[in-house]
């Protein structure tokens, strides 16, 4: 009897003791399900602008809620030191204000500055967005049957939403009264310069069979671009490694700590009168700018390149050979007055992501420029850290504070229109085949002998 009392009053102590194991954390938060009007509110459709004279695609400013659930780094800290300490995209005021105003809330409640987060809570961001504007050019369909869609992509439109772009998106636009499509899966990934093949599946299996494919290597891509100087008549093999430079920035060079990398060139055509020769394009490996990288690299940069081809940033020799000073390259970029300025958009992230994770976006899926790899899907060059939330987060429309009662900043600035040389680059996803099927657009204006780049 003395013993089992002894163990009973063992046991009581061991329940009174302080948790301190490394795997211990905080209880979950309860989380209040969203209501009708929620729901109702995270289905509206957004409204479109065609601006016929400019020929570019607008969205109406709207209000949006970034979702995500609290990190674990934020657990025991003050909502108010997070969004101060990890988010750089707005002043620390700002963040003040938007809490005491309700724009950030905690597991849909409003929540004081001093509220400690903890496990289990789901943090949202009110924002007024306001998307860039987009091409206008129609979406042309290659191919479709049940289970595949396969279109034409103009160049000047996002794959999907990434950073400021959320509706104004190829599968945002085919998913309007326009074209009609409903459950769409981006299936390869291409630059928002670049146009050409796209893979769009309309169920998952037919995505996930595909992506097999993509990333078996079983899959033959052919590009086309337009690249500065003679290019060689024979064909090139170019085997250089390729290393992300930053991924934060998504700027990546040749170097020999890079990821094996193999791309075959062979000359089209040349026209003397611009000095630009037209090139084929067929990447055997996947990296990020793989084409643009190796084409740099060679001494032959797309043409009208608004990164690789850009003395301001890589020197007078524009990386020919391999880049002699990274660091320097790197300096010259932040020293960009705005980024928007190197042709492919304003580089943000959605205000929930922090901005300590900016540099560690991962990248997933099927290629950038339909080289960016089979496991990469960086879709700007400036903009690696436009990516979908992470696991566990959301980006949705909801019922925010209408936008009088929030004043917000970016209504007070107008922001000029992109000019039609700023939405397009001088590269074309051609064709694409693979097991028992091959696809194969137009070819471009530009890659006509005789076109001129003042055209």
């Amino acid at each position: 009897m003395r013993q089992f009392a002894k163990s009973i009053y063992k046991t009581i102590q061991k329940m009174g003791k302080k948790r301190t194991h490394a795997s211990d954390e905080p209880r979950p938060a309860k989380i209040r399900k969203p209501t009708a009007a929620d729901l109702e509110a995270e289905q509206s459709l957004p409204e479109f602008i065609i601006d016929e004279a400019k020929g570019l695609r607008r969205v109406v400013p709207y209000w949006f809620t970034h979702r995500t659930m609290a990190k674990g780094r934020w657990w025991g800290r003050k909502v108010l030191e997070v969004f101060q300490k990890e988010f750089q995209d707005q002043s620390p005021d700002y963040y003040k204000r938007a809490i005491e105003a309700g724009k950030i809330t905690v597991n849909h409640e409003q929540k004081s500055i001093d509220y400690v987060l903890r496990n289990g809570d789901l943090v949202s961001h009110s924002t007024h967005r306001h998307e860039p504007p987009v091409s206008n050019a129609k979406i042309s369909i290659v191919f479709q049957d049940d289970d595949l869609l396969v279109i034409d992509k103009p160049p000047g439109i996002p794959v999907h939403p990434s950073g400021r772009y959320n509706h104004n998106t190829v599968l945002g636009i085919l998913k309007t009264p326009e074209y009609g499509f409903k459950n769409l899966f981006s299936v390869n990934r291409i630059d928002r310069l670049t146009s050409g093949i796209l893979l769009v599946a309309l169920r998952k299996d037919k995505a996930a069979e595909l992506a097999a494919q993509l990333a078996d290597r079983t899959v033959e891509k052919t590009y086309l671009c337009r690249v500065k100087g003679r290019f060689p008549s024979e064909p090139i093999h170019c085997a250089e490694p390729i290393l992300v430079l930053s991924n934060k920035l998504g700027v990546n060079t040749v170097s020999p700590d890079g990821r094996p990398c193999e791309t075959n060139f062979t000359l089209l055509n040349y026209n003397p009168e611009t000095d630009t020769s037209v090139v084929v394009c067929e990447p055997k490996t996947g990296r990020t700018h793989q084409i643009r990288v190796h084409l740099q690299f060679l001494g032959y940069p797309i043409a009208n390149d608004p990164i690789y081809c850009n003395t301001d940033l890589w020197g007078p020799d524009l990386g020919k050979g391999g880049v002699k000073d990274p660091q320097q390259v790197m300096e010259n970029i932040k020293n960009t007055k705005f980024l928007a300025d190197l042709g492919d958009g304003v580089v943000d992230l959605p205000t929930v992501v922090p901005a300590i994770e900016k540099d560690t976006a991962q990248q997933t899926l099927v290629g950038s420029d339909g080289t960016a790899g089979e496991e990469a899907a960086v879709s700007d060059p400036l903009n690696a850290n436009e990516t979908k939330l992470d696991s566990g987060s959301s980006s949705e429309s909801a019922d925010a504070p209408p936008a009088d009662a929030f004043p917000c900043a970016e209504c007070a600035i107008t922001r000029p229109d992109p000019l039609p040389s700023q939405l397009r680059i001088y590269l074309h996803s051609w064709k694409y085949s693979g097991q028992g099927w091959a696809y194969e657009t137009k070819m471009p204006d530009w890659a006509e002998e005789t076109f001129s780049e003042k055209q």
